[in-house]
């Protein structure tokens, strides 16, 4: 069985795995190959994606909380509270539902093949670490970063980019495994 990048052709190996390049799952060459590995994929990345929704709301509702008319986040949850319950909520979305981002970005960097995961792994993992910080040691930061004395965070970000990102990857990897049952489809309609 060999296995090949749909973006990069050239790229074949002789299991399952990603493109060193551009970070995509392999694809069987042959047509139908592979179900079981596909599906098992898909269960985990949608599992990995409904956790990381359920996690990711109460951090945006916390962090956008104040934007709501009417409501007044601070007043519900005091700040020391929640800046704690944020990292708690986004620590798994990105550390644990994300952690394919940062595994295939690495590949990324040390391929020189820099990629969309590449880009993500920055961005999400820059608001992530930028956030951790900001709440284990707030007191390296100087006071220019604070905001009614506080240092801002990020978490909402990096946790709502990752429940997108996942989304958006399980959307590919089942619009994929549908790819086999439309070639069907097609051959029938030939003469």
């Amino acid at each position: 069985m060999i296995y090949t990048c749909p973006m990069h052709p050239e790229i074949e190996q002789d299991r399952p795995g990603h493109c060193p390049k551009c970070g995509m799952t392999l694809e069987p060459k042959t047509i139908g190959v592979g179900d079981e590995e596909e599906r098992k994929e898909i269960r985990s990345l949608s599992r990995k994606f409904w956790i990381a929704l359920v996690l990711t709301i109460p951090v945006l509702f916390i962090a956008m909380g104040h934007a709501i008319p009417g409501l007044h986040a601070e007043a519900l949850i005091p700040k020391q509270i929640s800046k704690w319950i944020e990292f708690s909520l986004a620590t798994p979305v990105v550390l644990w539902a994300g952690d394919f981002f940062f595994t295939r970005a690495w590949q990324s960097m040390v391929n020189r093949s820099l990629n969309m995961f590449t880009l993500i792994a920055v961005g999400v993992g820059a608001a992530y670490f930028y956030s951790a910080v900001a709440v284990i040691a707030p007191g390296i930061f100087p006071q220019s970063f604070r905001s009614s004395g506080e240092v801002g965070l990020y978490f909402e970000a990096a946790a709502v980019i990752t429940t997108l990102v996942l989304f958006g990857q399980l959307i590919v990897l089942n619009s994929r495994s549908r790819r086999p049952q439309g070639i069907k489809l097609l051959r029938t309609l030939f003469p």
